[in-house]
């Protein structure tokens, strides 16, 4: 679309979702004062600014989606300011994060824009930050955090598509999980549980007491595996500071 229909379309329909608050309920309706007409459509402004998200793999098998296909419940913080109570799903086949956008359908926002965002599966809260490249020793994208003590674990998620067609069969999505752990200003790629105690430095006598009183498997493919040996041993390196 020429980029000049396109911004003149996204500022036609914020003018229409501040007249009608009905198009976008994440945000107060108007109470008739300018100001609040202004700073709704300042919040919109900011919020919606992306493009339009077209599917471009229908044929193939599963989807391209973390967690569900469906919108999820979220909250998305772009440069330093939060909007809670929208809907996202997120693309890991692209890296990317879609709302809702009527009357066009689906709107991928900016990933320039976007600090973090967070979304609810299953009752359980998954908090992502974007690290742009060259920032750490991490490659750009979106990472979830998935524990934040004396060290920081992050879990990078993507889709790869593998190819079926010449079998007669539909390609597929399939997932991978990636591991990091920051500790002590270095970044680690976490391959398993044997990578996680040589970073850490941990003696064999606490690996062995913490596997007896744990039967849990730690596994990347499952990343809050890795949740009780990392509070274990942040709890050892509280009593040895007593």
């Amino acid at each position: 679309m020429n980029r000049k229909y396109y911004l003149a379309f996204i500022t036609i329909y914020l003018l229409i979702i501040n007249i009608n608050p009905g198009f976008c309920q994440s945000y107060p309706k108007s109470s008739g004062s300018g100001l609040l007409k202004q700073d709704t459509i300042v919040e919109n402004q900011i919020l919606y600014n992306g493009r339009i998200w077209h599917n471009l793999f229908p044929l193939i098998q599963d989807n391209q989606f973390l967690f569900s296909k469906e919108f999820l419940p979220a909250s998305v913080t772009i440069r330093g300011r939060t909007f809670p109570g929208i809907m996202l799903k997120y693309d890991i086949f692209t890296d990317e994060i879609i709302t809702p956008f009527a009357p066009a359908g689906m709107l991928q926002l900016n990933k320039l824009l976007i600090d973090s965002f967070s979304i609810v599966f299953q009752n359980k809260n998954y908090h992502f930050l974007r690290i742009t490249d060259g920032n750490t020793a991490l490659p750009g994208g979106y990472y979830n955090v998935v524990y934040k003590g004396k060290a920081t674990l992050y879990a990078r998620y993507s889709k790869k598509i593998e190819k079926l067609a010449d079998n007669n069969e539909l390609d597929k999505f399939y997932q991978i999980n990636r591991i990091y752990l920051e500790h002590k200003g270095n970044i680690y790629n976490i391959l398993g549980k044997n990578d996680l105690f040589r970073v850490l430095d941990v003696k064999m006598k606490d690996v062995r007491q913490f596997m007896r009183e744990n039967n849990n498997r730690i596994s990347n493919e499952d990343p809050s595996s890795y949740l009780p040996f990392l509070r274990y041993h942040d709890d050892l390196k509280e009593q040895d500071t007593l």
